[in-house]
């Protein structure tokens, strides 16, 4: 049986909170031991009920449960979508079918669209919301904020004006099951990594929009929350404004002062003694390296090296030559950070060679057009000779003056 939370967190809000410990690789490719949370809301009022986002299809029968120890189906009268993807609207087909055609259902124009493509679904009431567009029910005003490409086109926000509470669905979201509910119940520094995490890997290929969508929020509609409640993690109520920062910070790139991500692919382990040289330079240098293997024994998880790469000072990559070209994971792991963490930042590829040194071509061409700047390729033999660890030591030591 999962852990359920059932939390009123403003007056006739409520949290319906599931903590997911089966979901190994978030989206099938994300690993993510630490867990992660689907946050539904529920809103009662003397008229009926408002409902927002749900949970992953895995756990409709405890979401249902769940819901309907809070109200009966007939006194949901509305359903607000933020966001379509399954882990948030897996349990929508069960609880139509719960409340029946009565209820009207909010969300961007494309809902209605993903609604029918994702589980064959075309409600008796559903109203296409613009950005702007408010719901008056019960006493409660709800006003509806597109925030597209955050991640998916249809995303959008709620304001409650009246508690001025801002539901963002994945937006300021983040992995992991905090022992807590609200971000003055646990240590947020550590949890902040974890929305890291989250945010590179599932909203960093968008991370242009994260800036735009924030900024248009705060200035076009004059949202400044006092609470912020996200579909997964942590909910904000003490320090809201640091989450909204901590997005523009990572879709920014923005660095940590000393911090360098190295991450490497070594079969044999000739490029983990030339990384070694590297990594004891950046020490030696005042850096703090963080280091990602890729080894015969330990494989570190593509999440945790985005999630690096995008508040790190630069990047030291080390890989070998394999069949004439780059080594295929180090390929894939590259393809990932070019789209999702390709920063304006230094880089420095050690490539390792047996008898032809091909890797650090193919790199080049890879790396052409990306924002990495300036990106440095130094080509080493298998067994590394004493010139060779000078290089990488002048080449660690240059990264200095590239900042």
């Amino acid at each position: 049986m999962p852990n359920i939370s059932v939390k009123e967190i403003s007056k006739d809000l409520y949290l319906l909170r599931v903590d997911d410990t089966r979901t190994r690789y978030f989206e099938a490719l994300w690993e993510i031991p630490e867990g992660i949370t689907y946050n539904a809301y529920l809103l009662k009022t003397p008229e009926g009920a408002v409902l927002f986002d749900g949970w992953k299809r895995i756990y409709e029968d405890e979401f249902v449960k769940t819901l309907t120890s809070l109200v009966s189906p007939d006194e949901i009268k509305h359903i607000v979508i933020h966001h379509m993807e399954p882990d948030h609207s897996g349990t929508l087909p069960r609880v139509l079918d719960m409340v029946g055609e009565d209820v009207t259902i909010w969300g961007h124009p494309f809902v209605k669209k993903l609604m029918e493509s994702l589980y064959g679904l075309t409600p008796a009431h559903f109203q296409a919301v613009k950005s702007g567009n408010t719901l008056e029910f019960g006493g409660r005003i709800l006003a509806f904020y597109h925030a597209t490409w955050l991640h998916w086109p249809e995303t959008m926000v709620t304001h409650i004006p009246a508690e001025n509470i801002l539901l963002t669905g994945d937006i300021f979201g983040g992995y992991s099951m905090p022992e807590g509910i609200f971000d003055d119940q646990v240590d947020t520094t550590a949890y902040l990594n974890f929305a890291r995490k989250y945010t590179v890997s599932v909203i960093g290929f968008y991370r242009d929009k994260i800036g735009k969508n924030i900024a248009a929020l705060q200035e076009k509609h004059g949202v400044q929350p006092a609470m912020i409640l996200p579909a997964h993690g942590l909910l904000w109520r003490r320090e809201p404004q640091r989450i909204i920062q901590a997005y523009l910070d990572w879709g920014a790139g923005k660095p940590q002062p000393g911090k360098v991500t190295v991450v490497y692919s070594s079969m044999y382990r000739y490029v983990e003694k030339a990384i070694g040289v590297a990594v004891e330079e950046l020490r030696a240098q005042g850096y703090q390296p963080v280091v990602h293997r890729l080894v015969d024994d330990d494989r570190a998880a593509l999440a945790d090296i985005l999630s690096d790469i995008a508040d790190s000072e630069a990047v030291v990559l080390g890989t070998e030559t394999y069949e004439s070209d780059v080594f295929p994971y180090t390929t894939f792991i590259l393809s990932e950070v070019l789209k999702k963490a390709d920063f304006p930042k230094p880089l420095l590829v050690l490539a390792v060679f047996g008898w032809a040194a091909a890797a650090g071509r193919q790199l080049s061409g890879l790396l052409e057009k990306s924002a990495f700047d300036p990106v440095q390729i130094l080509e080493l033999k298998g067994l590394l000779s004493a010139e060779g660890e000078q290089k990488i030591r002048k080449e660690i030591r240059n990264l200095k003056h590239a900042r």
